[in-house]
């Protein structure tokens, strides 16, 4: 998985907010918790010096003071703690040695062998009469319990940080993978396809079982809508072809019994042409339904894209050039195979060759090529805008300029549905100038 895909995860998000939340209230609980010790620590350093500060008898002489001090330092370690005693006379005596710069004195070691503390020193310095004295007790016992409590913080947060996003990133990945079954079962229905259905495994009672139950009652509510909306349309169109097509033939038969060149001949024959009009409509319309049915899919075999086009750029030759339009062809040597109905295929061409003739113009080009199983009708006519080119996939639609010229809208509709039916993808693109609609069929 991805770690993006990870991150965007809320229970990963979750584990990270209490991760955060863990770090700041563990540290702001240590944090006081040192503070509190830390602050006494140093105030019994401080009480600790003055105690010992107090036990120097001020008023000796500077010999006495020497002594005193030098009787100190032998029992101290200088690394926990210094007595310095700097005479007026310049007498030393202690177990460090000290410089002073502008009144501040800084503990200098006396030899390799009596280190001073690396954590540094809290110091009590007094001036007497007879000189200056020194007393230093180390701040390592400050610095120990600060080492441990960033012990006792990192041994803390690590584990819980690194269980807490382990914990978050498993459910997360099974989460992901739930959430990518629900994608992939409303991208299946969104494609038409409304028979797809979210299966929840064995975690039936939790959330997002729950919503994958919600989507399948959805699935079903509408597949059951569209399928009753397909039925009537389909038993509509079914009872009305046959008075349609009587309707026709009483037609013709008046026709012939009218006198010709009067209005009522004319009258009959615009009448017939409506008729078959309509008649041509409802078989569309009945043959897109069927398609949309999927019986057609079970005659499905290898189809040669290239034979199929070829086919019908020849079959449509004299059309083009009673249009005016030049008609080529753009096929590889290689034979082109898809899975599918070959009549299906051939009427889906013949339907955009017949558009693009119709609506390309005079003196227009329109190629047919097959690449990669894809098969292209191009043309250099006026084309479709952008905004209505999933518009005139609808049924019946037409676009405004092109009510004037025949079609009932039902031409790019069943294209559609065809490639529906075997899988591919119909994509209208601008030709720059004019339209190229394309059939990408899958993989065999």
């Amino acid at each position: 998985m991805r770690p993006p895909r990870v991150l965007s995860s809320t229970p990963v998000r979750l584990a990270l907010l209490l991760v955060v939340l863990f770090t700041l209230v563990n540290g702001a609980t240590l944090g006081g918790a040192y503070w509190q010790l830390a602050t006494s620590a140093r105030a019994q350093i401080r009480e600790s010096l003055a105690a010992e500060m107090a036990g120097f008898d001020v008023s000796a002489t500077p010999a006495a003071l020497a002594a005193l001090v030098r009787a100190r330092a032998r029992a101290a370690d200088p690394e926990n703690r210094v007595y310095v005693f700097i005479g007026d006379d310049g007498r030393r005596a202690g177990n460090a040695d000290a410089v002073v710069r502008q009144g501040r004195p800084r503990l200098v070691p006396l030899g390799p062998e009596r280190d001073l503390s690396d954590a540094g020193y809290a110091q009590e310095v007094r001036r007497l009469s007879s000189g200056i004295l020194i007393v230093a007790e180390s701040l390592a016992p400050l610095d120990a319990l600060r080492r441990t409590f960033l012990s006792l913080l990192v041994l803390s947060l690590v584990p819980t940080a690194l269980l807490s996003l382990g914990i978050g990133t498993l459910i997360a990945r099974r989460s992901a993978r739930r959430v990518t079954r629900i994608e992939r079962t409303l991208a299946t229905l969104g494609s038409g396809d409304l028979s797809a259905r979210y299966d929840p495994g064995d975690r039936a009672g939790d959330d997002l079982a729950r919503i994958g139950q919600g989507v399948n009652q959805m699935a079903e509510r509408q597949e059951a809508a569209t399928e009753a909306l397909r039925q009537v349309s389909a038993d509509i169109a079914h009872d009305l072809r046959t008075p349609l097509q009587r309707i026709s033939v009483l037609l013709a038969d008046l026709r012939e019994r009218v006198p010709a060149d009067t209005p009522a001949a004319a009258l009959a024959d615009q009448a017939g042409a409506e008729a078959d009009r309509a008649t041509s409509v409802f078989h569309a319309l009945l043959q897109i339904a069927q398609i949309e049915g999927g019986s057609p899919a079970q005659r499905f075999e290898p189809v040669d894209l290239s034979g199929v086009a070829l086919e019908l750029a020849e079959l449509y030759e004299p059309a083009a050039e009673e249009a005016g339009v030049t008609l080529r062809t753009s096929l590889g040597e290689v034979p082109v195979k898809v899975n599918g109905d070959r009549n299906l295929i051939a009427q889906a061409l013949a339907n955009l060759l017949e558009n693009a003739l119709r609506h390309a113009g005079t003196g227009a080009e329109v190629i047919v090529s097959v690449d990669a199983r894809r098969l292209t009708v191009a043309d250099t006519g006026p084309g479709i805008p952008e905004a209505e080119r999933q518009n005139v996939l609808r049924r019946l639609y037409r676009l405004e300029r092109s009510r004037t010229t025949p079609g009932n809208g039902l031409g790019l509709s069943l294209v559609s549905a065809i490639a529906q039916l075997h899988g591919a993808t119909l994509d209208l693109a601008d030709n720059a100038p004019g339209l190229r609609v394309t059939m990408a069929f899958p993989a065999p």
